[in-house]
């Protein structure tokens, strides 16, 4: 096997190297309506790695990025969060796994009880690269697929870039009555 970032022989995903060099930079981002939304890597130092989702390969580099904010997570609470996880759009994709299902796992080892499969956007517009403007003009509009309601809810999502995905969801969910405390995602694009 080789790793996935240097391709150097390797008998894991990541070389010694490779994964000493994968800096966690945590920081906390305050949205509209005093949203909070925890990241755990700049986006510059693993953009390329994000993409990897597309990809087969991708599941074992999301299941690390995720294993190594989680662990930061877990030392940096007192307790565990007691809390549900629903990632964004988390539906399993051509490449037969559902990213931020993976990062969702994770965060059950601080106390995130996940509800796979449950917000669905029902527009199918990707955002990649996309205006501030076209993001205004084209809502996920989002629907429930798994009973949900009167339960309090960390979102889980892979990246971060205006949060209007995150606040979407954040108000359709509530308008079940739970209570939406904030946001994981492994990584903040703002600069």
């Amino acid at each position: 096997m080789r790793c996935l970032i240097c391709g150097k022989i390797s008998f894991v995903a990541f070389c010694k190297h490779c994964l000493e060099d994968l800096v966690l930079q945590p920081k906390v981002r305050k949205l509209d309506e005093n949203f909070s939304v925890y990241s755990f890597y700049a986006y510059e130092e693993i953009s390329h790695l994000l993409y990897a989702k597309y990809e087969i390969f991708g599941s074992r580099i999301y299941e690390i990025l995720a294993k190594e904010a989680v662990r930061f997570l877990k030392q940096a609470l007192d307790s565990p969060i007691n809390a549900c996880g629903i990632g964004i759009d988390d539906r399993v994709e051509r490449v037969g796994y559902a990213h931020n299902g993976i990062f969702l796992k994770s965060l059950t080892k601080v106390g995130i009880k996940p509800i796979y499969g449950a917000l669905y956007a029902t527009n199918p517009i990707t955002y990649a690269g996309k205006s501030l403007q076209f993001r205004k003009e084209n809502p996920r509009h989002f629907v429930l697929r798994r009973k949900c309601q009167n339960q309090m809810i960390f979102l889980v999502d892979d990246i971060v870039t205006t949060g209007l995905t995150l606040l979407e969801a954040k108000r359709f969910l509530e308008s079940y009555d739970n209570e939406v405390k904030g946001a994981f995602v492994l990584s903040d694009a703002r600069e």
